[in-house]
């Protein structure tokens, strides 16, 4: 039986990787924080396991802990173990600046350490597609394209980059890891964070679109790729894990017509997310209101960039769910739970 211990499993990612990795008959020790909500495991693996979840579980250890704190860690952890590191704090929110590069950053370093430390069997690290640089739109970027700081990148997107220096030190130190770079991940999820926050506002029939491009994968397509690398016999590389590149007025339409919606039909520009983000700004310093919508997001939004997963083509089976599809099975659990 494999070993495992995974960061991140009350999260979105992380959640379906557990369920992911005890299909396939882990024992797994996960950490979470003492205060952490169970909610999204909670429904994730109802979603995945329905009445028979008890015999399943019984592989599954949640340990209270931090990331931030690396005392304990390597206890969690032999040379037997494949460590999943999914903890991260995603936001483009300014005030959160220094929480996600202690999160992101100090975390992950903490993480390398500990598996350094115990000499563990490989680490799996989940970064992203905001890690890598970005080719001119039209050309497909792939893991060769250089991050550049002059491109402007989000707090998130530079924690990323710094967090996968950590693992590439720990990899300099003999680490065996490996490290997989999605652009946006859909499925069932927390309606009011990342691509969640599409789906729920589809529902509520909004009519706005922005003009950007971007990546699409579905979240279990990312857990098997994750599961994998975990299992093979590859190192020291990372990989771009992207489906489809789609707009998002596509993307958008696709939502609306799997919820009988209308499709979003006004395009907002970047004159018009300009003036939102710095109202939204103002009225948070008023009103102490954090809004979601900042001036990181809406550059975001309108980004034009598209991704390709032939390399990792090249290393293992790869065959990822069609974003419509995907798009699906998701709406079918917006409609029955609408209040993740």
């Amino acid at each position: 039986m494999q070993q495992a211990f995974l960061t991140g499993g009350t999260g979105f990612v992380g959640a379906h990787l557990l369920c992911e990795l005890l299909q396939n008959g882990y024992q797994i020790k996960a950490l979470k924080r003492s205060q952490s909500s169970m909610k999204t495991f909670d429904l994730i693996k109802d979603l995945y396991f329905g009445q028979h979840a008890e015999p399943v579980l019984k592989n599954l250890e949640w340990v209270d802990g931090d990331i931030l704190d690396p005392s304990g860690l390597e206890e969690l952890m032999d040379e037997k173990t494949i460590v999943f590191h999914c903890a991260a704090m995603v936001s483009f929110h300014p005030f959160d600046k220094s929480k996600i590069f202690s999160t992101n950053v100090e975390g992950t370093s903490n993480v390398v350490n500990a598996c350094l430390g115990k000499k563990v069997k490989k680490l799996v690290y989940l970064s992203s597609s905001a890690a890598i640089g970005n080719a001119p739109y039209g050309v497909l970027t792939t893991e060769d394209h250089l991050w550049d700081e002059k491109d402007k990148p989000s707090n998130y997107a530079i924690s990323k980059f710094y967090a996968e220096l950590e693992v590439w030190r720990g990899i300099e130190e003999g680490l065996n890891g490996v490290m997989v770079n999605p652009p946006l991940i859909i499925g069932p999820c927390d309606w009011n964070k990342g691509t969640g926050v599409f789906f729920k506002n589809a529902l509520k029939g909004m009519p706005f679109y922005t003009e950007g491009v971007n990546g699409f994968i579905y979240v279990k397509d990312v857990c098997k790729v994750m599961r994998l690398l975990g299992e093979s016999e590859v190192h020291s590389e990372r990989f771009i894990t992207v489906s489809e590149n789609l707009s998002y007025l596509d993307f958008m339409k696709s939502i609306s017509d799997s919820l009988n919606k209308r499709t979003p039909g006004i395009r907002i520009g970047r004159i018009v997310t300009g003036i939102a983000w710095r109202l939204l700004h103002f009225i948070g310093l008023i009103t102490n209101y954090k809004s979601p919508y900042t001036r990181e997001s809406s550059a975001s939004s309108l980004k034009k960039v598209e991704y390709s997963s032939s390399k990792l083509r090249k290393f293992i089976e790869f065959d990822p769910l069609p974003v419509s599809k995907a798009i699906e099975e998701t709406c079918k659990v917006l409609i029955k739970y609408p209040k993740i």
